[in-house]
């Protein structure tokens, strides 16, 4: 059990990565005035909100390995609570990326900021919780 939720945190830091690397394309081709690679748009729209929601999923399933597998203290680790900061961040960045799909606006290069502080605070989160496997 207690690697499930690595296991899911990394599918999740994956999924992140290649949603960010469309958005990436799309934030150059916006500068250049040229459109979007084909797909682009809709794949990262729709993928997206299926990496914070595995996001959410390994948080959930960190939770409850830590208190009811390991019995630790619920988020007595410091990757806990920045776990808990990754998983607020990815939820931040679906809500900005409803709110632009839904009536555009200026908010993109917040989003992409944001998309790029997930990824680091996800990797982050997830080389400090490489200590606490057993």
């Amino acid at each position: 059990m207690p690697y499930v939720h690595p296991f899911i945190g990394t599918l999740a830091l994956l999924l992140a990565f290649f949603v960010y690397r469309d958005g990436f394309a799309q934030r150059k081709q916006r500068l250049r005035r040229i459109p979007a690679p084909q797909g682009s748009r809709a794949r990262h729209a729709r993928l997206g909100p299926w990496s914070m929601a595995l996001m959410i999923l390994s948080a959930l399933t960190g939770l409850l390995t830590a208190v009811l597998v390991r019995n630790w203290k619920l988020l007595g680790s410091f990757h806990g609570w920045l776990g808990l900061g990754t998983v607020l961040i990815f939820v931040a960045l679906w809500l900005l990326g409803r709110k632009l799909v839904e009536r555009g606006g200026p908010s993109a290069n917040t989003h992409g900021v944001l998309g790029l502080l997930s990824l680091f605070a996800g990797g982050l989160t997830g080389v400090l919780g490489i200590s606490l496997l057993p």
